[in-house]
C-alpha cells in the first residue's frame, strides 16, 4: 500500500451527480472488539448471512486474516483465522505478508487474496493466491496457497512496482478483474491505472482496459455484484466507481460516486482517509474499509479535543474503520 494522494487539477465530467451513498444507522464502526482489533486493514469479502448474522473476511496488509461477524446489523465480533505450518513456512520467505484484497467468487464459493510485491524482486512475490481452507476447521484455518498463473506473465508483471500491485480484484462467473493500485511517478500518482482482465478458464489475460477517461485515478479495491458489473474504489480521489461491460468487455457506463469519511459516533466530523476495500451483501449494502494512512490518520488536536477518550485513542491506535453505505439515487 503506497500512500502518495494526486492533487486534482481537473474536473471529471463522469460524475453520477444523481447517485450518492449514505451510511446507514449506526455506522461508521470502529474495527475493534474489546482487546481485538484489526490491524492494516485493505480487503473485505462478504461471504454470507445467516440468523440475522452477517460474514465477511478481512485481509491485513501486515500478513493476517480475520473473521468478521455483524450481529443485527449493529454488534460487530471477531475471530482469527489461523496458516497451517506449510502455508506458515510459505509465506516465511516473502520481504513482507502484503495482504492488499481478498475475495469470494460467488459461482465457485472459492477466494482469492492478492498480494503485492516487495523488494528485493518484487516481481517474483506479487500476485494472486486461490485460497484453500482446511476441510476440518472451515474459515478457521487456510492450508494452502496456490498462485495463479496468468497469461501472458509479461502483461501481468509489465506495471507493477514495488510495494505496487493489484490492490482490486474481483471475480464473476466467467473472469477475473485485476485493478493495478496506480502509475507512480517521483512524487505522486498518476491520474490513471489500468484493470486487466483475464479469462478464468484458461487464465488467459484478454483486455487491458486504461481508465484515464474513466476519471478513474487508482484502484484499490473491486468487487463484482453480477457478471459484467463491477464496484471499485478509488482511493486518491476518494470515489466509489461502477463499471458495466458488454459481452466483448466494453465499458458501456460508468459512474462515479463521492466518498465523504466520517468520525465513528460524529457523522458531522470528517478526517482523512484512505478508503482500500469495498465489498456488497445480500442485501446490496455496500462496505468500505479504511486502511489507515498513519502520517495523516489521527485528526489535528483542534478536532481531538473536541472528541471522546475513547475516539481519540482509537485514532492513536490506528483502528481502521468500516463503512456501511445505501446507494441512493435521487
Amino acid at each position: 500500500m503506497t500512500k502518495i494522494f494526486f492533487l486534482l487539477l481537473f474536473s471529471i465530467t463522469i460524475i453520477a451527480q444523481d447517485y450518492q451513498l449514505k451510511n446507514a444507522e449506526g455506522f461508521p464502526k470502529w474495527l475493534s472488539k474489546d482487546n481485538y482489533l484489526t490491524d492494516q486493514t485493505s480487503g473485505i469479502a462478504f461471504i454470507n448471512s445467516e440468523n440475522h448474522i452477517k460474514k465477511f473476511l478481512l485481509a491485513d496488509d501486515i500478513g493476517k486474516l480475520h473473521l468478521l461477524f455483524i450481529t443485527n446489523d449493529s454488534l460487530l465480533s471477531f475471530e482469527p483465522i489461523n496458516f497451517s505450518k506449510e502455508v506458515e513456512q510459505y509465506l516465511s520467505k516473502f520481504p513482507k505478508k502484503d495482504f492488499e484484497e481478498i475475495t469470494l467468487d460467488n459461482s465457485t464459493n472459492l477466494f482469492y487474496l492478492s498480494i503485492e510485491g516487495n523488494d528485493p524482486n518484487h516481481k517474483n512475490w506479487v500476485g494472486i493466491y486461490k485460497i484453500n481452507f482446511n476441510p476440518e476447521l472451515g474459515f478457521g484455518e487456510i492450508n494452502g496457497l496456490e498462485k495463479i498463473d496468468f497469461t501472458p506473465n509479461e502483461l501481468f508483471l509489465k506495471d507493477v512496482k514495488n510495494n505496487i500491485g493489484y490492490e482490486g480484484l474481483a471475480v464473476d462467473s466467467n473472469y477475473f478483474y485485476l485493478g493495478l493500485e496506480g502509475f507512480q511517478n517521483d512524487t505522486a500518482f498518476e491520474a490513471e491505472t489500468i484493470i486487466l482482465i483475464a479469462d478464468k478458464k484458461s487464465n488467459e489475460i484478454i483486455k487491458k482496459i486504461n481508465t484515464k477517461e474513466l476519471g478513474i485515478h487508482t484502484i484499490c479495491g473491486l468487487v463484482s455484484d453480477k457478471p459484467y458489473s463491477l464496484w471499485g474504489i478509488d482511493r486518491n480521489s476518494r470515489k466509489v466507481f461502477h463499471l458495466n461491460f458488454d459481452s466483448k468487455l466494453n465499458v458501456t457506463s460508468s459512474k462515479l460516486i463521492n466518498f465523504v469519511s466520517a468520525i465513528p459516533g460524529y457523522k458531522e466530523k470528517s478526517y482523512v482517509s484512505a478508503i482500500e476495500s469495498i465489498t456488497i451483501d445480500n442485501e446490496n449494502n455496500i462496505y468500505l474499509v479504511d486502511d489507515p494512512w498513519k502520517r495523516f490518520y489521527v485528526p489535528p488536536e483542534k478536532t481531538l479535543n473536541k472528541l471522546d477518550e475513547i475516539t481519540i485513542n482509537n485514532f492513536k491506535n490506528f483502528i481502521p474503520i468500516i463503512y456501511k453505505l445505501n446507494l441512493k439515487i435521487d
